[in-house]
């Protein structure tokens, strides 16, 4: 660890903490995952946190007394120490770099606040190397969200197949055209972005991005601008900003194969219907009221002159709910689905209006928002 004073505003200094913070597991059985490393030089101060798994660097500007600084300190509790500060003061970071005469102490003060935070060598913190990208290409920071937000919700959580555990990306070709595709799957849904492939993304390797990292970077994204991707078979990186308000994660990829997805999306269902979204994520979410079950089976019965959804617990009761159909075409289908699944795709499917493309009640559903695009969704029908 090397001496030095630090000053920052709390208002540059606590956004770039909260980002750092993180990546840092609460509990780890290596003390120093516990820290983030801090490192100010040339008027810029990095602070790094790291799962070593993923890693987030958050730059901004500060002013160094006493030459360049590094050292690691407690991160949730820097964290909490410069979020109860007053707004609006100067923070300073300062020790004495002798681990022997100050006991690895370093002095966290502003105003007639002053802490003192136990530290461990920047030398030992594991820093995440990353290497050789084959692909690199900008994206608008809005687009980014919005096609990570359509197919978080459908993420599994089984920790059996490891390879469904994120978002599946790989380049494919729609009409000719080239396109770049997010996909997730749990099994009993899925969800499919597609967009316009970016330019420089031509040779995008597939690849599997952690549940964990997709949560990081929406956390991360601002509202507009562009961000930098950068991604080989093993590593995903993105970066917005500058060096001196500039933040970077690097990720570790999901080593798996994911399942040829395109199998389970049913083509050619006959019937088709047309429902306002938000009245049918109400009536759902009525009903589900009385489903205690851990299955939330809700029954569906698709007519042209409405549709009915019910739901029974043999301890709550029963609840039913009628909405209207924007437009039918087909037969009327009676089928069965997890209500909070249904729930959770309408919420990603964005819009005023979603088309349901049904079999018969064993066929699985297809759901695409009505205002076009390549947006689209597969439900697993539930016995009822």
């Amino acid at each position: 660890m090397t001496a030095g004073a630090i000053t920052i505003g709390r208002e540059a200094l606590l956004p770039a903490l909260a980002l750092a913070v993180r990546v840092v597991e609460r509990r780890n059985t290596i003390p120093i995952l516990s820290n983030v490393l801090i490192r100010a030089s040339d008027g810029r101060l990095a602070i790094t946190g790291t799962d070593l798994d993923a890693e987030i660097v958050v730059s901004r500007k500060c002013a160094i007394e006493g030459g360049a600084a590094e050292v690691t300190l407690p991160a949730n509790n820097l964290h909490d120490i410069v979020r109860k500060l007053p707004e609006g003061c100067e923070v300073r970071i300062a020790g004495s770099g002798d681990a022997k005469d100050d006991g690895g102490m370093w002095t966290i003060s502003a105003g007639r606040s002053r802490f003192r935070l136990p530290s461990l060598p920047a030398s030992d913190f594991h820093e995440l190397s990353a290497g050789e990208f084959t692909c690199s290409f900008d994206m608008e920071s809005a687009t980014l969200k919005a096609m990570l937000e359509t197919v978080r919700f459908a993420i599994s959580s089984e920790e059996t197949r490891y390879y469904l555990n994120g978002i599946h990306w790989h380049e494919d070709e729609v009409d000719g055209a080239a396109v770049l595709i997010a996909v997730a799957t749990d099994g009993h849904r899925l969800a499919k972005s597609t967009l316009p492939l970016p330019d420089g993304a031509a040779g995008l390797p597939a690849i599997i991005i952690p549940r964990k990292t997709v949560d990081l970077v929406l956390k991360m994204l601002p509202d507009k601008g562009p961000v930098r991707l950068d991604i080989s078979d093993v590593k995903f990186r993105i970066s917005m900003g500058g060096d001196e308000t500039g933040v970077t994660l690097v990720s570790k990829l999901i080593d798996g194969t994911f399942p040829d997805y395109k199998r389970v999306v049913p083509a050619g269902n006959p019937n088709r219907y047309t429902l306002a979204r938000a009245p049918l994520a109400d009536a759902i979410d009525r009903v589900l009221t009385v489903s205690t079950g851990k299955g939330n089976a809700v029954k569906y019965a698709f007519a042209g002159d409405g549709l009915t959804v019910t739901a029974h617990s043999p301890d709550a009761g029963s609840a039913e709910d009628q909405i209207e159909i924007a437009g039918a075409d087909g037969d009327p289908v009676e089928i069965g689905f997890n209500g909070k699944y249904c729930l959770d795709l309408l919420s990603a499917a964005g819009g005023d209006e979603v088309i349901f493309e049904l079999g018969d009640a064993g066929a699985p559903a297809l759901v695409r928002p009505a205002q076009g695009g390549e947006t689209l969704f597969v439900l697993m029908p539930m016995r009822i």
